[in-house]
């Protein structure tokens, strides 16, 4: 499976970017010769076909590794690809059609599991997986698990078959009504039997003048901003039957399980924000995923022109001036940090809004952790 030229290169921009500003969440803070930061970088180009670059770095003294591939991040099905490598990269040889994950295992100290954090999917809408990110005590979200994404209604036959063998037992859509119509996910197309749940709303009256996006007041780019960290401030509430089913489904050990708005960072983002936080991920990590899309959703002119359409349900935002519109279109860390602001003013902390109006249990949140973290390295 190709991405495009320039998914291509925004997938190693991201890569890039993310052994730079994400170690921190990668640190075990343990003796020498264990694994402190590790990356997994797509670099399928014209120059150097089918390839990805694995990255690594230790605290303390460096040591060789071993490298082992697998379809799922289990030990019990790895196979060893690569033996007593030293320095702090590897190139793999993968054509993408299907998913690996990569353990990297030091010669005197614990592995970890590793794969793309953003799907090489040939129609795909930044189409992440939340797995290898640390939480609080040292553990880290499973890959596999836990997908989100932007629109899906693009995905080609070559990536429903990518995806198939992922096993996604649900997907959570966010969307309006309007926005369902307008770009049906054909998710009949998924693995069989995997269960799609949606909520009915209407995207038209929430951007009327008596909604929360009142976008006909808006008029610079300082007003977009206000207006969209209100949205954030009302978010948790106005989409909490949707995120108290998906929390119901991760209880219930219903995943793997994706969830989905248009974008793939408001909605979406909230609810990756909620998922990660009430399984110990540190804030500034939470942020960091969420600031993500501003690399990693790359929009055709097509499809900016079809969002213009006067019958589609982000029209009013997309024919806006463009330093306005790129508020909407981006995912600056001011938004996310103004649902946290909110949730704390009125619950105390994002933790207690998660098991007051989410119905989420302490014994709920510790099968959870149970569910989609590994165990302690």
């Amino acid at each position: 499976m190709k991405m495009t030229t320039g998914k291509t290169f925004l997938a190693a921009c991201l890569s890039a970017s993310l052994l730079s500003a994400c170690s921190h969440q990668d640190t075990q803070q343990v003796a020498g010769g264990t694994l402190n930061s590790l990356s997994l970088v797509n670099e399928d180009s014209v120059f150097v076909p089918d390839s990805q670059l694995l990255f690594w770095g230790f605290e303390g003294a460096q040591v060789p590794v071993d490298i082992y591939q697998a379809s799922s991040p289990d030990i019990q099905n790895m196979v060893k690809i690569a033996d007593d490598i030293s320095g702090n990269s590897y190139r793999i040889n993968d054509d993408f059609d299907t998913r690996h994950y990569y353990y990297v295992a030091p010669n005197n100290g614990e592995g970890r599991w590793v794969a793309e954090r953003l799907l090489p999917l040939q129609g795909g809408h930044n189409f992440r997986d939340l797995g290898g990110y640390q939480t609080e005590d040292g553990q880290y979200t499973q890959w596999g698990k836990l997908y989100r994404s932007g629109t899906m209604n693009g995905l080609t036959d070559a990536d429903y078959d990518y995806l198939d063998d992922l096993g996604i037992r649900v997907i959570c859509d966010f969307r309006s009504n309007e926005e369902r119509q307008h770009e049906p996910t054909q998710w009949q197309s998924f693995t069989h039997g995997a269960e799609y749940l949606t909520r009915d709303y209407s995207m038209r009256e929430m951007m009327s003048g008596d909604g929360a996006l009142n976008i006909a007041s808006i008029r610079t780019k300082e007003d977009a901003e206000q207006m969209f960290a209100g949205f954030y401030r009302k978010g948790p509430y106005s989409y909490k039957e949707q995120y108290k089913q998906m929390f119901a489904e991760l209880v219930a050990g219903n995943a793997p399980l994706a969830f989905n708005c248009s974008a793939g960072k408001d909605r979406a983002g909230m609810a990756a924000a909620l998922v990660l936080t009430a399984l110990g991920v540190p804030r500034d990590t939470v942020i960091t995923d969420y600031a993500l899309t501003e690399k990693v959703a790359f929009h055709s002119q097509e499809e900016i022109d079809k969002a213009q359409e006067q019958d589609a349900p982000h029209s009013g935002f997309m024919q806006m001036p463009e330093e306005v519109r790129n508020v909407f279109m981006g995912s600056k860390p001011m938004f996310i940090e103004a649902m946290f602001d909110e949730l704390e003013k009125n619950h105390g902390s994002t933790m207690a809004y998660i098991q007051k109006e989410l119905d989420v249990s302490p014994s709920d949140l510790a099968r959870l952790k149970s569910l989609y973290l590994t165990d302690k390295s």
